[in-house]
Formats: structure tokens, sequence, C-alpha cells
């Protein structure tokens, strides 16, 4: 920790023991930077700025190279705002479950993100219609996406965790259904047939065994975390 940070006055711990940045004003403006940041390279955020630009320009580089340099580039700026905000803080008294509404907030930019990126499809696809198959496809992601924010609500209530995090969820849930539902009525209209709803399946099933790994290897990563290192 440098002298900088030495010098900030931090709360007794008798009084309050564990502490996030945005309770301190010399770290509070890095970390809302860096949380401002951290929204730019959400993936509902960077999908929403891919689809705005394939809606206004059609151009398909375009909307890729959009949304990955501002990921990249947020990713960077996000990550280090973040780091010199907890800085002030020693490691023993950090709170990472703290500035909980901020949470809440993220979960809402995310939905209105999804919701943006739902409108922007549709819209784009009056000039530029794509097949059926991806579009079924990209409805069953939506609900792939769905029943892993249920699952993920469901363990949030079993394990009692806070009410911004479970709103959090809920507020994710509501937004993805209702852009899988936005599109598919607005895209596919009557255009539903049984193959259809085979794609929509594989899409479903995609999302959940791409988030099925990520849980495994989540759970190692603590587990391993966990593990005490022996030297011999």
């Amino acid at each position: 920790m440098n002298d900088m940070h030495e010098a900030v006055t931090l709360p007794d711990p008798a009084v309050k023991r564990l502490l996030h940045p945005t309770e301190l004003p010399e770290a509070r403006s890095l970390y809302v930077r860096g949380w401002w940041f951290g929204r730019l390279c959400s993936p509902p955020i960077v999908v929403a700025i891919g689809a705005i630009v394939w809606l206004i320009s059609g151009n398909l580089f375009a909307s890729l190279v959009a949304p990955l340099s501002t990921f990249a580039i947020a990713l960077v700026a996000s990550r280090w705002l973040d780091a010199r905000a907890w800085d002030f803080i020693p490691r023993k008294r950090q709170d990472p479950r703290g500035a909980r509404s901020w949470h809440l907030l993220a979960a809402v930019l995310d939905a209105q993100a999804l919701l943006i990126t739902a409108i922007a499809f549709v819209l784009a696809m009056s000039d530029r219609p794509l097949p059926d198959g991806v579009i079924v496809f990209a409805i069953g992601a939506g609900g792939g996406v769905a029943v892993v924010q249920i699952i993920e609500l469901a363990l949030a209530v079993a394990r009692k965790r806070d009410s911004a995090q479970i709103g959090a969820h809920i507020i994710m849930i509501v937004a993805v259904v209702a852009s899988s539902v936005t599109v598919a009525a607005l895209a596919m209209g009557g255009r539903w047939t049984q193959e259809s709803l085979v794609t929509v399946i594989l899409g479903a099933a995609t999302v959940l065994l791409a988030q099925s790994l990520w849980w495994v290897f989540t759970a190692v990563q603590r587990r391993h975390r966990r593990t005490p290192v022996v030297v011999s």
C-alpha cells in the first residue's frame, strides 16, 4: 500500500470492520468510474452496442468491431480503476458484498440492454432479414439464459442471499423473457414449425451446457483456492 493510501483514515474496526470503496471519499470516485466502465464490458451491453451498430450501419464488420473494442477498453479501464479503489482498504477489511444498490442498478442496466437488443434486432430485420433458423436459435438461447437465471435465483434464495442479489436475478429473468418473447412475436410471427421448436431446444441446450461448464470450472477454482498448500 503506497503512502497516499496509508494516509487515509479508516473507521475504527470495532465500529465497522468491513468496508467498501463507496464508503470512503478517497476511493469512491475511482470505484464509480470503474463501475461505469464495467457496465460497458457487461455482455448484455456489449451485445446491445453491436445490435445498435448493425441497425444503423448494416455492416457486420462494424457490428463486431465496435462492441469488441468497447469491451476490451472498458475491461482494462474498469479493472485498473477498481483495483486502485480497493487499494485504499486493507485486504482483511474489504467487503466485496457491499454497495448492494450498485449491483441492483447493474442488473437494471443489463435488463434495459437486453430489451434494446431485442428491439434493434427486430427493427434491423425489416431491412436485413435473417434465416428463421438463426432467429429461433437466438430465441432458444434466450430461454436458456432465463432458465440459468431461475436456477441462480433459486440458489440465492436457498442460500439466503441479500435482497439486492435476489432482486437482480428477478430483474434479469423478466428482461430475458420479455426480450425473447418480443423477438419470437415480431420476428417469427406465425412461421413456427416443428423444426423451429427443435432449434429452440438446441439454442437453450447450448446455453445450459456452456453455463454448466462454467459452473464446474468456477467450483473447481473455489475448491482449489480453499485447499491448503502443503510444503514438504
